[in-house]
């Protein structure tokens, strides 16, 4: 995995998982709880994202192979998967910011808010489908030890980034308002459609090498 590819892939993978709209879904969740619950929740949503990441990243090319999975085809399936995620994300209906009652850490049960940050936070929520299948498709495009510690590396980073966005997530939702939260999740979604068309056309050709000439 050279440089460009590394980049391409970390830019495209914090793109899918958007902490902004990220930031508003935890808000509007962990919003009702007192702050340190809400730290916790940061805590156990950023570790679960990694966890699943890491999973992907090592586990999910060997699934590939065992159910017969080419990367031509892994590559056209998560190009049309991350294209209706691009397209959803432009045409998303406009995010809100409600307020939230607060609730105290011993008014609620600690697998309440455990269970929330992993479902549905973490996953759905964070990590989806298009950012399942894009690091899948890395993992299996770039097979060797150095590829896969870059992609595992990328992996470590997103999930920070996510954790530093999940404690700041309240202030960050504030301050941008509903347009903000808004503009930022469709530029978002244009970078994603834009990846996926690149993905759909290398799956394509290497399905179809007619189509190259």
């Amino acid at each position: 995995m050279h440089l460009r590819e590394a980049i391409l892939f970390s830019t495209t993978l914090i793109a899918i998982v958007n902490p902004i709209s990220s930031a508003v879904l935890f808000a509007s969740m962990a919003g009702r709880f007192h702050a340190p619950i809400q730290r916790r929740m940061a805590n156990q949503t950023a570790f679960a994202i990694l966890v699943i990441l890491l999973v992907c990243t090592w586990v999910g090319r060997f699934l590939l192979e065992i159910l017969g999975i080419s990367v031509p085809m892994l590559q056209a399936a998560g190009g049309l998967i991350l294209l209706l995620y691009g397209t959803k994300m432009v045409t998303v209906e406009e995010l809100k910011l409600t307020p939230a009652e607060q609730v105290s850490a011993d008014e609620v049960p600690e697998e309440h808010w455990k269970t929330l940050a992993v479902v549905p936070l973490a996953i759905p929520g964070t990590v989806g489908a298009g950012s399942i299948t894009t690091v899948v498709i890395a993992a299996t495009t770039f097979t060797t030890l150095r590829d896969l510690a870059v992609i595992t590396t990328v992996c470590a980073i997103t999930a920070f980034v996510m954790w530093v966005t999940f404690r700041t997530a309240g202030p960050i939702a504030r301050r941008l308002g509903p347009i903000g939260l808004n503009v930022v999740t469709r530029v978002m979604g244009i970078l994603v459609s834009a990846t996926a068309f690149g993905l759909l056309a290398r799956g394509l050709i290497g399905l179809l090498p007619g189509l190259a000439r």
